[in-house]
């Protein structure tokens, strides 16, 4: 094996290959359904057992990436809570040296019945890592314009550097860009982020990142949840980290917020990348939204 393939084959071992999905726990999965689907344009079907899954139909086969897995919350709870989220890692990919890694920096694994492995990192956010299941891709149908695919996803940490550090050395993921010492966004590969990591507290969730076919999509979307009596909370505009357009919209019923996102900018020369740093005093100033207005204090909360 010469040296190009030999290294070839230790990055496929180390390296995630995509965000394949998160659970959450809802106070009445069939009202976010509702939400999600109806609203925003998501294909669900319930479960076996009482789970609902929400589907992408753009871009993983006839039935759609599952972005999300809905499972009733437990103790009356009112809002949502993050129960995993999901990276699919190729064939080849090194398990024993990921349990090394989480036990090194102190996360405990187990085996999960997919043959993966479960872990945390420090703020709690529970993850599962496991080999991807096979995808057929297939062409979105003619005017489909609902969600494509679920991008990225963004947590709450009480120690944001320290759940940076550990997605880096651990997971493998790289940093794109930085906004003071508490805003972080890494990647798995070329897209500028897969993961936003925010201060707040330990184990939540601020938002799901879901992808549009660009602007044309928009409309429908948001005529649609208005014709339900769905509001926009922050939109449209343009994100400097990423320089994505966005939309964020909120179930109403679990607090569940979605970013539909479109044109993320993309790292080309990922060796020779640098990652960008902000002053913390730029992020509502410059890096928030080039078009303008600032967000609600719901978005920041």
């Amino acid at each position: 094996m010469d040296a190009t393939a030999a290294a070839a084959q230790e990055s496929a071992a180390a390296t995630l290959g995509r965000l394949a999905g998160v659970t959450v726990a809802v106070p009445d999965p069939a009202a976010t359904a509702a939400f999600l689907g109806d609203g925003i344009g998501f294909a669900v079907e319930s479960l076996p057992g009482g789970d609902v899954a929400v589907r992408c139909e753009g871009d993983y086969g006839p039935r759609g990436q599952t972005a999300v897995v809905l499972r009733q919350a437990q103790g009356g709870a009112e809002s949502q809570e993050l129960l995993a989220i999901t990276w699919e890692v190729a064939d080849g990919y090194d398990f024993a040296a990921l349990a090394v890694r989480a036990a090194e920096a102190g996360a405990t694994t187990t085996e999960t019945p997919a043959g993966g492995l479960a872990l945390a990192d420090p703020a709690g956010n529970p993850l599962v890592v496991e080999p991807a299941a096979a995808h057929t891709v297939a062409p979105p149908a003619p005017g489909l314009l609902g969600p494509r695919r679920l991008g990225h996803i963004n947590v709450k940490s009480d120690a944001p550097p320290r759940s940076s550090a550990f997605f880096q050395r651990v997971l493998g993921l790289k940093l794109s860009e930085q906004i003071g010492d508490n805003l972080f966004f890494l990647r798995i590969g070329a897209e500028h982020h897969n993961l936003g990591i925010r201060p707040g507290e330990r184990g939540m969730l601020h938002h799901l990142g879901c992808e549009l076919a660009g602007w044309h999509a928009y409309q429908p979307i948001l005529d649609r949840l208005a014709a339900h009596g769905w509001k926009v909370e922050y939109g449209p505009g343009r994100h400097v980290p990423g320089r994505n357009l966005f939309t964020y919209v909120v179930d109403p019923s679990s607090g569940l917020r979605v970013e539909l996102f479109a044109d993320m900018a993309q790292i080309a020369d990922e060796r020779g990348h640098e990652p960008v740093r902000w002053e913390a005093g730029d992020r509502m100033t410059k890096t928030i939204n080039t078009w303008g207005p600032t967000p609600p204090a719901s978005f920041l909360a």
